[in-house]
């Protein structure tokens, strides 16, 4: 009987507090939720180029995933940042983020998360040509193999080793780990990293002046970015079969190709304006004008070069608002 007095006395006191731990769990489930949605958007303006939105979102799911001391949800938001400042070259920035994601990771002993901000770490590294260094730490990112890391995180580091091989001439090494990573890739069904690991293996047989592989390669990329719709793959996909097949003496495929990655970039410069668009846009005119002069396209040449002329005003004004 007394047990009883007892236990209703604890509930009647309690019963406030208890009321509301329903709730309060409900609101961090939702910011954990919103967190993970604001982060999504990120990553789809992330793919497509447009990295002023992508850090605002990120950001956005970085504050929520701090509201609600979300160590995980940290992490990931702090290595995201540092991607979209790795994308726009802000190395310094990037490293930032990606140090503090790696220090937390470290803390937490979680070796999913610092396999993914080791991996990082590597990537800045290489787009910095530091290749000793990024394989260092590409290679210490695959010691956590074995800790219970998925799958589609070594193949993203596979394909960095692939990269870093390519760019130090070890041609054979960097397609095995390419490959390694696009039989995962495909096995996943992870579409948009197979059209990734394809685009290398395109730029790796053109380097070695094997053009009909690369055109083959660098055309399941095509495929496969369409198949995702990823504007931006699309777009670089176009560039890439246009310079291989320039490389290897086809002009009239090259302007053809060159052509169509310019109407993709086009559209996407007249829906979002952004700076690293048009710094691409210029790039393909730049090899149209090229590829009309030798072709002998002299009004072909004229339109291009107003087309350029055209570029830097919008450039001009997207600077200029960006600075507001």
């Amino acid at each position: 009987m007394l047990r009883k007095i007892l236990f209703l006395f604890v509930c009647v006191f309690f019963l406030p507090t208890c009321s509301t731990a329903p709730k309060q769990q409900e609101t961090i489930t939702a910011k954990k939720n919103q967190a993970v949605e604001y982060t999504s958007y990120g990553n789809d303006y992330f793919n497509q180029g447009i990295y002023d939105k992508a850090l605002q979102f990120f950001n956005l799911a970085l504050w929520h995933n701090m509201a609600v001391d979300n160590e995980q949800g940290m992490v990931r938001s702090y290595n995201s940042i540092g991607n979209v400042y790795l994308a726009m070259n802000e190395y310094e920035l990037a490293n930032r983020y990606f140090i503090k994601a790696y220090e937390l990771a470290k803390k937490m002993n979680d070796a999913v998360l610092l396999c993914l901000t080791v991996n990082s770490r590597g990537e800045t590294y290489l787009k910095q040509r530091d290749f000793e260094k990024s394989k260092e730490l590409f290679l210490e990112a695959l010691k956590y193999e074995k800790r219970g890391v998925p799958k589609e995180n070594l193949a993203v580091v596979y394909h960095n080793i692939g990269s870093v091989y390519k760019k130090i001439g070890k041609k054979k090494a960097a397609i095995k780990y390419i490959k390694k990573a696009l039989d995962i890739n495909l096995r996943l069904k992870r579409y948009e990293e197979v059209a990734s690991n394809y685009y290398m293996l395109a730029s790796i047989y053109s380097e070695q002046e094997h053009y009909k592989q690369a055109v083959q390669y660098a055309g399941l990329a095509l495929d496969y970015d369409k198949k995702v719709e990823n504007s931006l793959g699309i777009a670089k996909d176009f560039l890439a079969l246009g310079l291989i097949s320039r490389k290897s003496g086809d002009n009239p495929s090259a302007y053809e190709y060159f052509q169509k990655s310019y109407n993709v970039y086009w559209a996407l410069v007249n829906i979002y304006q952004n700076m690293s668009i048009l710094a691409d846009l210029e790039t393909i005119i730049h090899h149209l004008i090229q590829t009309a002069q030798e072709l002998g396209f002299s009004k072909d040449v004229i339109a291009w070069k107003m087309k350029k002329t055209e570029l830097d005003d919008i450039k001009r004004k997207v600077r200029k608002s960006v600075q507001q």
